[in-house]
């Protein structure tokens, strides 16, 4: 397995939504905000898959060895960031 990494950044004018599956993480990122995610993917396949909901929701399901994934938020740690929304 190889170490890998994904950012999405937020680049629209008001929040977007990240699902992490299979556990039930969810990040809101504000305009401008980052969320990295850092895993130790499959040597084969794709890294990830990404679900398109609508546009301002995404569900990523990352493959590999996900038990120790990482979540950077804006380069910083990030998990507590989870399900901590400013917007409803």
């Amino acid at each position: 397995m190889a170490q890998t990494q994904h950012t999405f950044s937020n680049k629209k004018d008001g929040p977007i939504y990240i699902s992490v599956e299979p556990w039930p993480q969810c990040f809101e990122l504000e305009p401008g905000d980052k969320l990295t995610l850092k895993w130790d993917a499959d040597d084969s396949g794709d890294a990830m898959q990404i679900d398109f909901i609508n546009e301002r929701e995404l569900v990523v399901w990352p493959n590999g060895k996900i038990d120790d994934i990482e979540y950077l938020f804006n380069g910083d740690p990030g998990e507590d960031r989870s399900w901590t929304f400013k917007h409803r």
